[in-house]
């Protein structure tokens, strides 16, 4: 007897885009699944009372932030399928819809790069890492960018038809079964609504000389605050201590060196901060998960096409 395909409901929330709903319906058909779209904002309380579950949840990227206050039900309604086993996944600021249905439950998330921020200060409670590009539990998966639909869609393939269809479907779409980091894609976005004059100060002492930057407490002198004092201010206005923020600092302008110059990597380091060079490489590492010749590499490769195709 045959058996009907795993049902995947993708939720075309107003602002989702486009092409991840019409790209996850191409891609989950091909794998042999059975997708349904479904518009939140064409749903009453009675249609999501009758909604039929679903082996599967896809809550698409947006542009913008959706806003769950406008759509109620949504969230109750995302909460109940995960009680009745349902795998909740989520790609970019969809993950906003985890939250409003309470289904991190303290646990690490990912979201866009560029969103964290934001999010972290409208769900204070919510655990963002996005470093990440995918964060999978048994009931739950979330992605970075807004284009990890895809690695949606590669997961549920796995989960719900098999580790082989998964690959089948990678290759046929020619798409990487393997992707988890999204930190080379990353850009320190240094923030200043935080309201906290002294920091913002701090910040940009920070900021005009990266290679002899002011110590700790001279920079607090300056203030006219307690080094600790300042510490504590800063980390809670910007989410990292001085050192952690001058190092972020620092490799921003070195990807911003390595992009746009052919500067020797050892006067990279040198102009942006380090003479150390075994140090600065530890630091890049860390928080681009490249090497700096690996990053510039990565960059040009893009520009020239060479991670697309050969050149004839």
């Amino acid at each position: 007897m045959m058996t009907s395909a795993p049902r995947v409901l993708l939720l075309d929330y107003p602002g989702a885009l486009a092409s991840a709903v019409l790209g996850l319906v191409d891609i989950l058909t091909h794998a042999g699944l059975r997708p349904e779209t479904v518009r939140p904002q064409d749903m009453t309380a009675a249609d999501w009372a009758n909604m039929p579950g679903a082996s599967a949840i896809l809550l698409p990227p947006a542009a913008t932030a959706p806003d769950p206050v406008a759509h109620p039900d949504l969230p109750r309604w995302i909460a109940d399928q995960a009680q009745q086993g349902a795998l909740i996944c989520s790609a970019c600021v969809g993950v906003i819809w985890v939250a409003a249905a309470g289904l991190d439950a303290g646990r690490p998330v990912t979201t866009h790069w560029g969103a964290g921020h934001n999010l972290q200060r409208h769900w204070p409670d919510l655990q963002i890492n996005t470093d990440r590009l995918v964060i999978e539990y048994d009931d739950l998966v979330t992605a970075g960018g807004l284009m990890a639909w895809v690695d949606l869609a590669r997961i549920v393939i796995e989960r719900l038809c098999g580790h082989a269809k998964m690959l089948e479907t990678a290759r046929h779409f020619v798409v990487d079964p393997c992707r988890r980091d999204q930190r080379r894609f990353q850009r320190f976005q240094p923030q200043f609504d935080h309201g906290d004059a002294k920091v913002a100060e701090a910040q940009h002492g920070l900021a005009r000389d990266l290679a002899h930057p002011p110590a700790l407490p001279l920079l607090a002198q300056r203030l006219g605050l307690s080094p600790r004092s300042l510490q504590r201010r800063f980390q809670r206005a910007t989410g990292l201590t001085v050192t952690q923020y001058l190092q972020q600092l620092r490799v921003e302008h070195a990807k911003t060196l390595l992009a746009d110059s052919a500067l020797p990597v050892a006067e990279v380091a040198a102009q942006s901060g380090y003479q150390d060079l075994p140090a600065f490489h530890r630091v890049f590492g860390r928080i681009s998960g490249q090497t700096p010749a690996a990053f510039r590499k990565s960059l040009r490769d893009m520009t020239k096409g060479g991670a697309c195709g050969t050149a004839l």
